[in-house]
């Protein structure tokens, strides 16, 4: 299949991306999420872009993000505009380090600070854009693959790859995580189970209750219903082995593209 200069291949954090080369994708174009920078001198690269929308993944990775602005080869970082951060305890914060204020991010015309507003973000994806474009005003959609893909469309690639996306999370008792208000937990340990590493959501690290149902629910509407009627232009596959979401896209074998 060719590769070209509208194509991007989303890194998600599944436990399928173990199963590919993922250092093939060094001179592609890419986005990943969170705290997968865990991992990216094991990769030999840093991805083309970085999304974050998830407050406690934020407040908990903070001051790992702001490095990263600083000091990595991420071209465009699309994070939340976090604007509750003065509800939160000390504890919710990397380093326990309250800050007094909701301003989390270093200054940096890498950084795309996204907007959240109300609206049906499974709908048209096209987001409005402030003058300095450092603003994207958008519905945020509670997965951060599917805000990538809509990112990835607002930078004009239109033949989008999904590696490592398994929409598939263990969330029982035996998920060894304490439950802090319902929507978060706080990780106890470095045994993530749902991830590509152990330590991908590592010891003492907040972050959101996962959903499989919702995550599976907002591709499927997509995938099913709006993209046929607003993106015909749009391309989708999975790389993912075994993914949930496989039954409503063409599954590619990884290896074949390359």
């Amino acid at each position: 299949m060719l590769i070209d200069d509208k194509t991007a291949f989303i890194i998600g954090t599944g436990p399928s991306l173990n199963k590919i080369d993922i250092s093939k994708l060094k001179d592609q174009k890419t986005i990943t999420f969170n705290r997968a920078y865990v991992a990216f001198e094991d990769w030999g690269f840093d991805p083309t872009y970085y999304l974050a929308i998830d407050g406690n993944d934020i407040r908990s990775l903070y001051k790992d993000i702001n490095n990263l602005i600083l000091n990595s080869n991420i071209e465009k970082f699309f994070l939340l505009r976090v604007e509750d951060n003065h509800l939160h305890k000390p504890i919710h914060f990397q380093d326990e380090d309250y800050r007094g204020n909701d301003e989390l991010y270093v200054k940096s015309d890498k950084l795309v600070q996204l907007q959240a507003i109300i609206g049906n973000g499974n709908g048209p994806m096209l987001s409005d854009t402030n003058e300095d474009g450092n603003t994207i005003s958008t519905p945020i959609i509670t997965n951060a693959g599917f805000m990538g893909l809509k990112m990835l469309y607002h930078l004009g690639y239109r033949k989008i790859f999904l590696c490592g996306m398994d929409a598939r999370y263990t969330d029982d008792k035996d998920y060894r995580n304490v439950l802090v208000d319902g929507k978060s937990y706080k990780a106890s340990s470095d045994e993530d189970i749902n991830h590509f590493r152990n330590d991908y959501f590592g010891k003492d690290v907040f972050f959101g209750k996962p959903n499989q149902e919702e995550i599976i629910h907002i591709w499927k509407t997509f995938m099913t219903g709006v993209k046929p009627k607003y993106y015909p232009d749009l391309e989708i596959y999975s790389c993912s082995e075994n993914s949930n979401l496989n039954p409503f896209m063409e599954y590619i074998d990884f290896n074949t593209l390359f």
